[in-house]
This record gives structure tokens, sequence and C-alpha cells, in this order.
């Protein structure tokens, strides 16, 4: 018998996402038509001047290792996106060039964290964060979110409660997944307050900052004032707003003491990112905002049609996502949890989505739904939940 694995490989959960889209892979092998409103990612190409340009780096011999910082035409096409949609003045020694978001969050959670460090997760919250800081020993302190109006709001005063001594860091994710809202200048201030009061990190996922609709406005928390960015890693990708998840390119912006702590681990996690994606990458943050403004209308267009796709379901509460490609409806007491819910329409609709539990323990009663598919396919998994929820009443009883 082989040793035992580490006590964080043991314990370290699988993404509830994932497994999902596992189990709707093995009803379409025996035949199953599904309908996929699970999954993060969009179903547009990416944009064909990142694609032509990273073939033309490839056939040019680019494609050795480079600075783990990053490339610096890269770190320069971040610097002048930042400051130019985001309103974040960086300069390249304040940026590091990553695996993705997930990169991103991982390196940042080694340079941070220590065993035993505290990070608090405001409810909802994207999964992996969870993980993220459990890897590094640290320990996930989930604060429950409360529901104003039917929306969820972010709480500081709740924040305030659950941090202790042993607090390191918080991690806020605007425009957020999963609830599609995008925290105020307020909110950003107030948790700026917080972290400045008790001496915290904060760990800014702004990866859907460009996917936002009807005159909302994203603003990195970074950029509300120098003593804010100097406790302030932002960590986000290419992923989302250009359509390249698979080809993993994301980037830290941190202050440069952070940020040579971050090439450090980077080069020692990875040694660099693929090189000719960097390239492409700079080539899309200069040349590809055409398309990615086309995406943005697409997205808003099928985001309304969602809500009122839900607003047609009885009982059933939807804040208007504001951002990302998400919309996370409320669902009756009566119909049983959210993830009972899922289950139900996976096995006996063939539709994905993401239940609730996975986001936090005050999101059990909601649902994800991703939007980041076709309106033919939104319309045709909205008609089958529908017929479920028709045919059967009362769709889910208790937990399955």
């Amino acid at each position: 018998m082989s040793p035992a694995l580490s006590r964080i490989a043991q314990g370290l959960a699988g993404s509830a996402v994932v497994e999902a889209r596992r189990k709707a892979d093995a009803l379409a092998a025996r035949g199953v038509d599904i309908v996929d409103f699970g999954i993060g990612e969009p179903d547009f190409a990416a944009p064909e001047v990142a694609t032509e340009a990273a073939i033309r780096a490839l056939r040019e011999g680019r494609g050795r290792y480079v600075d783990p910082r990053g490339l610096p035409a890269l770190r320069e096409a971040i610097c002048a996106f930042e400051s130019t949609r985001n309103r974040h003045e960086v300069v390249p020694s304040e940026v590091v060039v990553t695996a993705g978001s997930y990169g991103a969050l991982s390196i940042t959670a080694r340079a941070l964290l220590d065993a035993g460090d505290e990070v608090l997760l405001p409810e909802p919250f994207w999964g992996p964060y969870r993980s993220i800081v459990q890897l590094v020993g640290a320990i996930p302190v989930p604060v429950p979110g409360r529901v104003v109006g039917g929306r969820f709001t972010f709480d500081v005063d709740a924040l305030r409660v659950h941090a202790t001594p042993r607090t390191r860091a918080i991690v806020i994710n605007t425009p957020n997944n999963p609830t599609g809202r995008v925290l105020t200048r307020a909110e950003l201030s107030a948790i700026a307050d917080l972290a400045i009061e008790r001496d915290l990190w904060i760990i800014a996922d702004e990866v859907y900052g460009q996917l936002v609709y009807d005159g909302a406005s994203h603003q990195s928390v970074a950029a509300l004032s120098p003593d804010v960015a100097d406790r302030t890693v932002v960590a986000t990708s290419l992923s989302k707003t250009f359509a390249m998840t698979g080809w993993r390119l994301g980037y830290c912006l941190a202050p440069p003491r952070v940020a040579e702590a971050l090439s450090r681990i980077n080069q020692y996690n990875l040694r660099c990112p693929t090189s000719f994606v960097q390239y492409a990458a700079a080539v899309a943050l200069a040349d590809a905002w055409p398309e990615v403004d086309r995406m943005r209308r697409t997205y808003r267009a099928r985001r309304d049609l969602v809500v009122r796709r839900l607003g047609r379901l009885p009982g059933v509460r939807t804040d208007v996502p504001e951002g990302t490609f998400y919309a996370f409806p409320r669902i009756p007491d009566a119909w049983g949890t959210g993830k009972a819910f899922a289950d139900r329409l996976l096995t006996e609709a063939g539709v994905v989505v993401s239940a609730g539990n996975a986001y936090g323990a005050s999101a059990a009663q909601h649902f994800r739904v991703s939007f980041a598919t076709s309106e033919a396919l939104l319309n045709e998994g909205f008609d089958r939940i529908e017929r479920l929820v028709a045919t059967s009443g009362r769709p889910a009883e208790g937990d399955a």
C-alpha cells in the first residue's frame, strides 16, 4: 500500500459545476439530449486577430521561455487597458502574467497567506475560492449573504462580525459570479475601510469587469486610493472578456513588492505562461474590442430573454443581472432546495444548471443559469423547465 496523500489533498472537494457536467455527459452517452446552462464559458470563438497573432508567433518561432513576469509588450498592453477601461493606473512593475485567473488567484494565495490564516468569503461566492485558500493551509470563512428586495447585498457589517485576529484577507468578486451584481463605489469604499481598519489584504477577482450592461460601471477597488491599492491584489484574465478560456491567460495587479513575490512564485509554479499566447493576448487587448462589444450586446439580449423566461415560473424571484453572463434566481421554499431542483432538472428534463449551495449556504434556495449559449438553446431549456414545473406542481421534494 502506498503512503497517504497530504491532509490538504484528502480534504479538497471537487467542483460542483464539473461534477454536474460529468453527470450530464453520462446521460448524454445514454442518448439523453442535454441543454447546458451550467458552465461559465462563452460560446463565441476567440477574436480572429488573437488567433492569427498566435499562429504568427508560432510560425516565427516565438514559443520559447519568457520572463516569469510576462512579456514586456503584454504588460504594457495590460497597463494601457487598465488605465483606459478600468480607470486603474498601473505600471509594468505591478503586473504579473499568469495561467488564467486560477493561476492568478493561486499565486496570490501563496504570496499572502500562511497556514492557519483566515480568509473572508462573502456569499454568494465562486466555489473554487474555498479550495484555493485551503490549498495553502489557510481557512476559508464563508460570510452569509443578506437578501434585500430579492437581491443579495454586500453586508460589510457581517464581514466585521466574522473577522478575527487571524483574519488575513477578504475576497471580493465584482461583477459577481453567480449573482451578476456589480458592487457600487460606496460598497467598495466600505470594504476598503474595513480592510484598512483591520489591516487586511483585499483579493479582487475582476474577471467579468468588461461584461456589464445598462449603464452599470465596473470599478476596481484598487483604484479608490493609493492606500487601498497598496493592500489589494487584482486577479483577472482574458477568458471571459475575449472568449479565450482554453488559452489560459490571466494576470495579477499588485504593489511592486507583492508583484515581485508573485513573479518568483509564478516561476516555480509554471516557469512562465505559454509564450505564444502572450503575444496573442497583447494583440487582443489592443485590437479585439469591436468583437468584445458585439459579444456584450449579444449577452445583454440573452440576459433579457432569461429574465423574461424566469419571470414566467410561478414564485421564482430573479434580480436582473448587471453584469457577467449569469442569472441567480431563487425558487419557492415549497420546491425544496436549489440542489434538489437542479438534480431533477438534469435527470427529468436534461437541463444542466448549477445548484445554489455551491456558492454558499445562504444561497441554498437558488440556482445559477449561464446564458453563455444561444437564444435557441435558452428557449429550449426554459421550455423544458416550464413543462417540468407545470406537470409536477412541486418539482422538488426535499434534498436529492
